[in-house]
């Protein structure tokens, strides 16, 4: 699961963000993922080694070596006698992807309300100060804003869940963002026009910080539900 290692470890360092490559096929790997979830490699397009090879100035070996890894991880999938695609995208695939995550967030976000230190609110606090700021900015300016208001997004949920003492449910949670980042991208600049991103945010921040573990779990249940909806009613993907 090479997506989770640059999320694996210990509470305190959970919202550390990525680690530094350790080898050139992580660091095609890492290239080659963030092609895939911005869409510069577009979805059920083909991956050409040889073209690969030249962009990235690296061996077709470890271009093959780094396509398998991202096979594990569901973002690229293999055709008989046809060689690597760029997985697709589709309106069944967002609703597993969501279900999974309202599964797995929404009961972890449960247990770290209720655990969370002090420590977790000062992090909490200051994830969503940074979330807040972004989310204005990302509604004046969608496009241009959108990689940074990606990360303090991240950064929230995972200050979120930072107290639940589940490793395993963090590893695959982060599997899963990265392909629910996909869709995101896909909706950033299409909205509801009822809907108020920064004010589910706020409740949520809200909820977690009274340690109504209940209230969050579903506030958090009904924004992720939201977010998906966005791409179906403007039939982003079939």
């Amino acid at each position: 699961m090479s997506l989770a290692l640059e999320l694996d470890g210990p509470e305190s360092s959970r919202a550390a963000g990525p680690k530094k490559p350790r080898s050139l096929t992580e660091a095609v790997l890492h290239k080659l993922r963030t092609e895939i979830v911005q869409g510069v490699l577009a979805a059920g397009s083909k991956l050409l080694i040889d073209d690969l090879q030249r962009r990235y100035d690296v061996s077709g070996g470890t271009v093959c070596e780094a396509l398998s890894l991202l096979v594990s991880d569901g973002l690229v999938q293999t055709k008989a006698q046809r060689g690597f695609f760029v997985m697709p995208m589709s309106l069944d695939d967002l609703g597993d992807l969501t279900r999974a995550r309202i599964a797995l967030e929404c009961e972890a976000v449960r247990e770290s309300v209720k655990n969370g230190g002090s420590g977790w609110e000062d992090n909490l606090r200051a994830a969503y100060l940074s979330l807040t700021e972004l989310d204005e900015q990302v509604m004046r300016d969608p496009e241009g804003q959108f990689d940074r208001w990606e990360i303090a997004n991240r950064n929230f949920h995972r200050a979120l869940i930072a107290a639940d003492s589940s490793n395993w449910t963090y590893k695959f949670l982060a599997v899963l963002n990265i392909h629910l980042e996909r869709y995101r991208r896909l909706s950033s600049v299409h909205t509801l026009p009822d809907r108020d991103v920064l004010a589910e945010h706020e409740v949520i921040f809200q909820s977690a910080m009274e340690r109504d573990a209940d209230r969050c779990a579903q506030l958090l249940r009904e924004h992720i539900g939201t977010s998906a909806a966005v791409i179906r009613k403007f039939s982003l993907i079939r």
